[in-house]
């Protein structure tokens, strides 16, 4: 009885989680409804990864260092102690 109530709470959250997902291909794909849906779909997309890479970049220190490295004017200024 337990594994019959694990296996009905995972179906549900995965059906969750697909219910979110933009169907684009029931959109005729010569028309502007499906290249708006497949470019909306693109740019969740790429914001979701590029917050992750933030993220992680974050964590490693590598994002402070770029900082750094872009306020510097030249090379000079970069090696100066401060």
């Amino acid at each position: 009885m337990k594994i019959f109530l694990i296996v009905i709470m995972i179906l549900s959250f995965f059906n969750h989680t697909y219910s979110n997902e933009l169907k684009c291909n029931k959109l005729d794909k010569l028309s502007k409804d499906y290249a708006k849906c497949i470019a909306d779909k693109s740019k969740k997309q790429g914001k979701m990864i590029k917050d992750k890479i933030d993220k992680e970049l974050e964590k490693t220190g590598i994002k402070e260092k770029y900082k750094k490295f872009d306020s510097k004017k030249t090379l000079k200024d970069l090696f100066k102690k401060e």
